[in-house]
C-alpha cells in the first residue's frame, strides 16, 4: 500500500497523506511526475502502458509516475525511471522545465538527456509493454492526442523541446 502527500493549491505538502487511489477533497491535490527521456540524436525513449494498468492501458506515454509520500518530484522521477526501464539516472540529469496545475493534482514535467540504449532498458511487466524511440513531433502528436492533457502541458513540453533543438 502506497502512501500519496496532499499539497495545497500552491504545491506546498500540507502534512496530510492518503493511501493512494483514494480521491482527494476540493482544494487539495496530490503530485505526478513526467520524464521527458532523450538522447544526443534528440530521439525520445517512450514506453507502452501495460494493457492490465487501470489508467491508460496500452498507450504510448513518457515514464511518469505518483510521487509518494516522502518523497519529492526529483526522487520520484529517478525512482521511476530504474523501477520500470531499469534506467539509473542522478538528479543533475533532471532538469525541471514545468509544474503543470490540474484539477486534483500537479505535474512536474522533467526533460532528462541520457545516453540510454533501449536493448538495456529492464521493462517493469506490471507497468510497461514495450519501449521504443520516436522524434519529438511524433511525441507531441502522441501527448496531444491525450484526454487527460491540456494545452498549458503541450504548450510547456513544446517550449522545453524547442528550447533544446529537439523540434
Amino acid at each position: 500500500m502506497e502512501y500519496l502527500d496532499i499539497y495545497d493549491e500552491n504545491a506546498c505538502k500540507t502534512g496530510k497523506t492518503i493511501i493512494r487511489g483514494t480521491p482527494v477533497r476540493q482544494g487539495e491535490y496530490s503530485m505526478a511526475v513526467h520524464l521527458y527521456i532523450y538522447n544526443a540524436k534528440g530521439e525520445f525513449l517512450i514506453q507502452k502502458r501495460s494493457k492490465n494498468k487501470k489508467s491508460l492501458p496500452g498507450i504510448w506515454s513518457v515514464t511518469c509516475g505518483a510521487v509518494v509520500a516522502g518523497e519529492n518530484s526529483l526522487q520520484a522521477g529517478i525512482r521511476e525511471a530504474e523501477e520500470e526501464l531499469g534506467l539509473r539516472l542522478v538528479p543533475e540529469q533532471l532538469q525541471m522545465v514545468s509544474r503543470i496545475k490540474r484539477r486534483r493534482s500537479f505535474i512536474d514535467i522533467y526533460f532528462v538527456e541520457e545516453d540510454f540504449s533501449i536493448d538495456r532498458c529492464v521493462l517493469q511487466e506490471e507497468e510497461v509493454e514495450d519501449v521504443r524511440l520516436c522524434g519529438g513531433r511524433e511525441l507531441l502528436a502522441i501527448i496531444g492526442s491525450s484526454e487527460r492533457v491540456n494545452s498549458s502541458y503541450t504548450a510547456a513540453v513544446e517550449r522545453a523541446m524547442k528550447k533544446r533543438g529537439l523540434l
